[in-house]
């Protein structure tokens, strides 16, 4: 029995139906924008812009779901995935603590995506509690050239499709091996500067 993809293949389509995205019509969401697009422009932005640190604060501050248990399929599975070979690799135990050390965060129509080109991005917290970070750009145009965030998703499989659940779950290992990686270098990066 064949069944209908539930994943429809537009832009906002598709990242809502990934990663989902932040309420930004909420009364304190907005709020905390107001507040913030004015601290920039007291420092000379404009156009509503907010700096990075403080555009990943709001997204950080205003998620949609637990980062720890993400419920869109890409944000819960590429973070699942990314556990298991961080755990393989004895870089953190399968302890409940250590696994809450990974948080996955949706950044989508928030200022991280508007001005930042992130919409998403894992947090990793090792044992000394220094964050390291790898962030997402989910598009439909296998063509984008220009990108500031370390990884870009492309058309992804359905994973309600019998059919595409074996391409959905490797796609999903391609993507936590790419997020390891970047996490990786930030780490040697950081212990290089330390000594």
């Amino acid at each position: 029995m064949k069944y209908e993809s539930k994943f429809e293949q537009t832009g906002n389509l598709f990242e809502w139906q990934f990663i989902g995205e932040v309420d930004i019509n909420s009364r304190e969401y907005q709020k905390e924008l107001h507040k913030l697009q004015e601290e920039a422009a007291q420092k000379g932005a404009s156009n509503g812009h907010i700096p990075y640190e403080e555009a990943m604060e709001l997204a950080r501050k205003f998620q949609p779901f637990d980062p720890t248990h993400p419920n869109k399929p890409f944000a819960r599975d590429v973070r699942i995935s990314l556990l298991d070979l961080m755990i393989n690799k004895k870089l953190i135990t399968d302890s409940e603590e250590d696994q809450d050390c990974i948080k996955f965060y949706t950044a989508v129509k928030t200022p991280l995506d508007t001005f930042h080109s992130v919409d998403a991005f894992i947090e990793f917290k090792d044992l000394k509690g220094k964050k390291y970070l790898t962030t997402f750009d989910l598009t439909l145009n296998p063509r984008k050239k220009e990108h500031r965030s370390d990884i870009i998703v492309t058309k992804l499989p359905d994973p309600n499709l019998d059919e595409d659940k074996l391409r959905y779950l490797a796609t999903i290992e391609d993507y936590a091996q790419k997020a390891l990686g970047v996490l990786e270098m930030r780490m040697a990066h950081e212990e290089n500067k330390d000594e």
